[in-house]
C-alpha cells in the first residue's frame, strides 16, 4: 500500500513537471494571475526598455543601464563567460569599437506574472573595431526581467553570436 501511494505521488509530480516543460503548456498557470490588459502593458513596457537598451551603443546613455540592471545582475556572454554588474558596465563604457547602428529585432516577451517576464530576440550591431575594420554582428539574446519596487529590472541575460 505504501508503494502504491509513492507511485501515485511520483506520477502526479511527473505529470505536473512534464506539463510545465512540454511544448503544449507555456506556464499558463502563472499567467492566470495577470489580466490580458496587464500582459499587454507589461509586454509594451519591456519591449520599450529593450529597444532603448539596444540603442545604448549609439546613445551612450550609460545612466539608463545603471537604472535598468538589477544590483545582482549577471550575464553570460557569447564566449560562455558569466559577468557581474561591474563587468557589464565596463563592457559598455570602455568598449573601443565605434558603433554606427545597434538595436533589437524579432523581439518577444513572455509574461509569467505581474513581476516576472522573459524577453528574447535578435540584437544586431555594426560599426568599426578599434583597428578601423568594419564589423556587423548579430546575436540571439534572452533576458530575465523582474519588477522590483515598481520598476522593471534585468536580473540575468544570455547572448549567443549568430554571425
Amino acid at each position: 500500500m505504501k508503494q502504491l501511494g509513492l507511485l501515485v505521488i511520483f506520477i502526479a509530480v511527473g505529470t505536473t513537471l512534464s506539463g510545465c516543460v512540454s511544448g503544449g503548456v507555456h506556464f499558463e498557470v502563472g499567467r492566470s494571475a495577470v489580466s490580458t490588459d496587464e500582459v499587454e502593458n507589461i509586454t509594451e513596457e519591456i519591449t520599450q526598455l529593450s529597444d532603448e537598451w539596444g540603442r545604448v551603443r549609439i546613445t551612450k546613455d550609460y545612466a539608463f543601464l545603471r537604472r535598468l540592471y538589477a544590483d545582482d545582475f549577471s550575464f553570460t556572454d557569447p564566449s560562455g563567460n558569466v559577468v557581474d554588474l561591474g563587468a557589464a558596465f565596463d563592457f559598455f563604457e570602455n568598449n573601443p569599437d565605434t558603433f554606427t547602428s545597434s538595436g533589437d529585432s524579432a523581439f518577444n516577451v513572455r509574461v509569467y506574472g505581474k513581476n516576472f517576464a522573459v524577453g528574447n530576440g535578435v540584437y544586431h550591431e555594426a560599426g568599426k573595431d578599434k583597428a578601423g575594420e568594419p564589423f556587423s554582428r548579430k546575436f540571439q539574446c534572452t533576458n530575465v526581467w523582474v519588477r522590483k519596487n515598481g520598476t522593471w529590472k534585468v536580473v540575468a541575460g544570455h547572448m549567443s553570436q549568430l554571425e
